[in-house]
């Protein structure tokens, strides 16, 4: 879908959402000044910054600048902070901007978005906007992926201290060592179309396709087709993990009917024996039997590249 051009001079407040916790106060105060600059430029309203706190991530700061009037509210940060901010915007006609200052950064590195700053916010005053899709789980949305299994219980056991200083390398280490867990029976529901799977790794809906280092679990997904799409991992005999890697890069689905199952759909439920570890964007939920989760088609517009 080609993006619409965002209305000049329209914005009546930006406001700037900072992880507090992990923002440089000095790194800050240099990309505020930079973006002020920019916005003066192009006629646009000074902007003004807003810090997130343990008792607020962003949402409730995003909600209130929507309240007051704002029609661009920017996240600035990583996957997390533009979760929490997305979550207040959806279904508004305000759109969210973002400048991807975390580890992962996947809904903008799949919306072309540069983690260089400069380039994120030239996007801000000069950009288009895009409307996509997001996915509902257990009242929360999410705007990459969900999943159960492996993916959950990395993210849980990556020690935060070395995530700080080596990112996603620190995933590393919780990888090893879950990489042989099993989920031994699940049940999978696809807009009605059910199957079930044995010894399965993780399962990922997403609403984008690509993650780091090349990986593509999801080859087809699109962020405004209406449409989220599954990924069943399956590894098996002595060569398991081997076949989904090669599966995995550059979304070559190889053995697919051996390694990953792939289904797409407005509606998807899964069942389990036993509670499994669950995220979404990169944020855990309580280890459960069950994930439900039904796509919000256009749910919210994004300043993209133009």
């Amino acid at each position: 879908m080609s993006a619409i051009p965002a209305a000049q001079g329209s914005d009546t407040a930006d406001v700037l959402v900072i992880h507090g916790a992990k923002a440089d106060a000095a790194a800050v105060a240099d990309l505020l000044s930079r973006y002020s600059d920019l916005c003066a430029r192009g006629g646009r309203p000074k902007p003004r910054a807003v810090t997130t706190t343990p008792d607020d991530h962003g949402a409730g700061l995003a909600a209130d600048a929507v309240r007051s009037g704002a029609r661009l509210v920017v996240a600035c940060g990583g996957d997390g902070t533009v979760n929490e901010v997305a979550f207040a915007l959806a279904g508004t006609d305000a759109t969210l901007g973002i400048v991807p200052l975390g580890t992962g950064n996947l809904l903008a590195r799949n919306l072309g978005i540069s983690a260089d700053t400069d380039a994120a916010l030239a996007v801000l005053v000069d950009g288009a906007e895009r409307r996509i899709d997001a996915g509902r789980i257990d009242g929360r949305i999410f705007l990459g992926m969900a999943g159960m299994g492996l993916d959950a219980a990395m993210i849980e056991g990556a020690p935060e201290t070395l995530k700080r200083r080596a990112g996603w390398a620190a995933y590393a280490v919780a990888l090893v060592r879950h990489l042989s867990d099993r989920i031994q029976a699940v049940s999978v529901e696809v807009d009605g179309r059910r199957t079930r799977h044995r010894n399965v790794s993780m399962l990922l809906v997403g609403n984008i396709g690509r993650l780091q280092v090349g990986l593509e679990p999801l080859p087809d997904a699109e962020v405004d087709d209406g449409l989220l799409d599954l990924a069943v991992v399956l590894p098996r005999g002595p060569l398991a993990w081997l076949r989904v890697a090669a599966a995995l890069r550059g979304g070559q689905a190889g053995t697919a009917e051996r390694t990953i199952h792939r289904d797409r759909g407005v509606r998807i439920t899964i069942r389990t024996r036993r509670p499994v570890p669950r995220e979404f964007d990169g944020e855990l939920l309580p280890a459960a039997t069950s994930m439900d989760v039904e796509v919000l088609p256009g749910a919210l517009r994004v300043r993209v590249e133009g």
